[in-house]
């Protein structure tokens, strides 16, 4: 559907939509809970990377359509409660997944 370069843009486009909204509640996550696991200036664009992926394939169903993931990004950063456990239970399968 898209060239190769486009699809990269997208994608680098999403991640900083996820980083804008989430980033430091992501980086809170991780330095309260599993700076033991993860060294944080090593593995934060691969953490954004994945949780960004996991959010495309199971809120979006696989759709990067930008408006509905930034809509979904401030919703959650909107809900930091949420937003924590759900970033919590995404940073325990990276961990899982690539440890």
């Amino acid at each position: 559907m898209f060239g190769v370069d486009a699809e990269i843009a997208l994608l680098e486009y999403l991640v900083d939509l996820a980083e804008q909204y989430l980033g430091d509640i992501i980086e809170e996550i991780i330095e309260k809970y599993y700076s033991d696991k993860i060294d944080l200036s090593e593995r934060y664009v691969d953490i954004l990377e994945f949780i960004t992926e996991k959010i495309i394939d199971d809120s979006l169903n696989g759709d990067e359509n930008p408006e509905r993931f930034k809509k979904i990004v401030r919703k959650l950063a909107a809900r930091p409660y949420i937003a924590k456990m759900l970033i919590s239970y995404l940073v325990s399968e990276y961990i899982e997944n690539y440890d």
